[in-house]
């Protein structure tokens, strides 16, 4: 819904992301003349600091290998090896109850220390060290120490290329994990999305937190999601609200604060149950067809063909937010759908639609699945912001009529217009498809990137006054929240010329699409 802001973000794969890591790795190396093991655990020490690294470098080489534990232990030459293995199993204990057999078995060949110290463990003792310790725990360890409890000594790839290839491998993907998780400086996240190998890199420089743009990631996967939460992108709900709403007990909303106005089947204005688009008829026929070509009844709002199946019963509905949240999503799984099958479709049976055509389709395509999850959140916004203020809840039900029915009319547009150029022969056809569909595309951008940014605004079209009175009792106005004196018998607010504010936001339209 933004075409004309820079990105401020670029995707990478896990190789791109390594070779960034080992670039700074190198450098750490060859300037200050160390091994590229000491360099790997100098930086992550401290957490991929390149500034912080080379100044203390700089200022005490020595005291910095010293405090990272890169300089050698003084070795007890009366110490055998026994009493070492002896020493260290009663400090760690691992669910292979063998383990520490084994490593009493090997011979002194087979024990393995770090460069620093005299403490040596067999392979199979420092596998399950390594995997207990630091592999399979969530929170990455800013370094890697030897086994021995009072030990500092630090373990780097100089030690672990000692051990089995799948050590080393773990190791790799370890310190990987290390530089984006753990990393100080570079704003660094991995893509959410299940089996996503891509990292997300924010730039610094155009890095701001007041900017929407910024909220947003659009991952080469195809995932959009919220940078600093990771949750899935959620405007216009805040970061607190989403994770609020996604962990609240679904069973627990459908009190009235949820629910939409009741539908009567003599209002003049139904709901699609399909779409949640508004029906409008001056009479109430059995049946109504909405924009989205769902015919349905309205008393049971069923459709046509179901309703051929069992009577008709009169009822009056209410949509809750919990049903409504659940139309949206089904609505957003639909448009992620005609977006894959178009995907597929272009790569196993290549038609003959040029490449700007293909562009045109994929970005409306795109377009309606963000336009899907913007409606879908706009209940939780419902929930969150409008619960006591109902002259703002109903003018919030009027914008997301309007971009319900909107978007509607785009992806109708966009359905009949794509299959017109993919049969089409005439170069006025595919002329007439190149300026419309952008041209609408563009247009439902923008009108949704304003529906957005009036809700983050908090409605502020509609201003309610706030009670400033002095001490003692008051009301507040069910409408519009105002608080009165007992004194007044009437709103104080509704009862002056501002109450025909509602009547006359019901007759504004923002860019109304025919």
């Amino acid at each position: 819904m933004d075409y004309d802001r820079e990105i401020p973000y670029s995707v990478l794969t896990r190789d791109e992301v390594s070779e960034k890591m080992k670039k700074q790795i190198n450098d750490i190396s060859e300037i200050f003349l160390v091994s590229k093991s000491d360099a790997t655990v100098l930086l992550m020490s401290l957490r991929w600091d390149l500034l912080r690294v080379s100044e203390r470098l700089s200022e005490n080489k020595e005291k910095s290998l010293v405090d990272s534990g890169l300089k050698p232990d003084v070795i007890d030459t009366n110490l055998d090896s026994c009493s070492e293995i002896s020493f260290e199993t009663d400090v760690y204990e691992f669910e292979d109850d063998d383990a520490d057999d084994d490593d009493n078995n090997d011979d002194d060949g087979d024990l393995i220390s770090t460069p620093f110290c005299s403490h040596k463990f067999g392979t199979t003792y420092w596998t399950e060290y390594l995997e207990k310790n630091f592999y399979s725990v969530e929170t990455v360890q800013t370094a890697i120490s030897c086994p021995d409890e009072n030990c500092r000594s630090a373990v780097g790839p100089d030690t672990i290329e000692k051990l089995t290839q799948r050590d080393q491998e773990m190791y790799e993907r370890y310190v990987l994990r290390s530089y984006i998780e753990g990393n100080k400086v570079l704003m660094i996240k991995e893509c959410p999305a299940t089996d996503c190998n891509y990292v997300i890199e924010f730039h610094q420089e155009n890095y701001d937190d007041n900017d929407e743009y910024s909220l947003n990631v659009v991952c080469l996967c195809g995932h959009i999601f919220c940078w600093r939460c990771k949750l899935e992108s959620h405007r216009p709900v805040t970061c607190n609200n989403a994770s609020d709403w996604l962990c609240r007990d679904t069973t627990n909303l459908s009190d009235e604060s949820f629910s939409l106005p009741s539908i009567n089947i003599n209002t003049k204005i139904m709901t699609c149950p399909h779409c949640l688009c508004p029906v409008e008829s001056t009479i109430t026929p059995q049946f109504l067809t909405c924009i989205c070509r769902l015919s349905f009844c309205s008393r049971c709002l069923r459709s046509k063909e179901d309703h051929k199946f069992g009577s008709c019963v009169e009822r009056d509905v209410g949509i809750s937010c919990e049903e409504r949240w659940g139309v949206c999503q089904n609505l957003l799984e639909q448009a992620k759908s005609d977006l894959e099958a178009f995907e597929e479709s272009n790569t196993k049976n290549p038609s003959d639609l040029k490449e700007q055509d293909i562009m045109i389709i994929r970005e409306g395509l795109m377009l309606i699945v963000q336009c899907r999850r913007v409606l879908k959140w706009c209940c939780v916004y419902d929930y969150f912001h409008t619960e006591y203020e109902n002259s703002k809840k109903e003018y919030l039900q009027y914008l997301q009529e309007n971009a319900t029915v909107a978007l509607q009319n785009y992806s109708n547009t966009l359905q009949e217009q794509k299959n017109v150029v993919l049969t089409s022969t005439t170069y006025e056809e595919c002329s007439f498809f190149r300026h419309t569909i952008p041209t609408a595309t563009s247009n439902i951008g923008n009108y949704f990137y304003h529906f957005i940014k009036t809700l983050q605004d908090g409605l502020v079209d509609v201003k309610v006054m706030s009670y400033n009175g002095g001490a003692g009792p008051f009301w507040y106005c069910d409408r519009c929240t105002y608080g009165n004196t007992w004194i007044a018998t009437e709103c104080e607010m509704c009862s002056d010329d501002i109450s025909s504010l509602v009547e006359e936001l019901s007759d504004f339209s923002l860019n109304k699409i025919p």
